[in-house]
């Protein structure tokens, strides 16, 4: 799917996701729908033609989330076109635009988009995903740098509790 600066929104980037996915999977609109109201999501043949067609602007987070499901693709992957240009301009909101690059890596929770507050961002990360910080590309070495010796220290933390509930196993056993 080719996309221009006018398709990378998130409306417009999930209607072509749709569209394509649905099509190369040979789906018909009506299996669609019927596949998503096994999900709870009460859309019909006619709904999914309005998104498609970009009469129905938007869809629910649920909606969203139910057709990425259907689709058999991560939700990031049906938010954010895989083989979009990594450095186009990609609108988030009507008033915050972003890199691909850069949305495709929020998303995922690597980084913040437009904030350099990682420690706020990353606090809401559940510890059992703590770990890597995934640098922006941009850059400089210095702030490369510091992402890596920062994952180094996560990584040896993490041994060494693995470590330590492995020898407590072990100890719990053998007593």
């Amino acid at each position: 799917m080719e996309h221009t600066q006018e398709q990378l929104n998130v409306a417009a980037a999930i209607r072509g996701r749709v569209r394509e996915l649905r099509g190369r999977s040979g789906l018909k609109a009506a299996e669609l729908a019927d596949r998503l109201v096994e999900l709870g999501v009460p859309w019909n043949r006619s709904i999914v033609a309005n998104f498609e067609a970009g009469r129905r602007p938007n869809v629910s987070v649920v909606e969203w989330l139910a057709l990425a499901q259907v689709l058999n693709v991560a939700p990031v992957h049906l938010l954010v076109p895989p083989d979009a240009p990594n450095d186009g301009a990609y609108e988030v909101t009507p008033n915050l635009s972003a890199s691909v690059e850069d949305v495709r890596a929020w998303v995922r929770g690597y980084y913040p988009i437009k904030s350099d507050n990682l420690v706020q961002f990353n606090r809401e990360t559940p510890r059992e995903e703590w770990g890597w910080i995934r640098p922006r590309p941009s850059e400089e070495l210095e702030e490369r740098l510091r992402a890596v010796q920062y994952n180094r220290a996560q990584l040896e933390e993490r041994e060494r509790q693995l470590k330590e509930e492995l020898r407590a196993r072990s100890g719990g056993e053998d007593g």
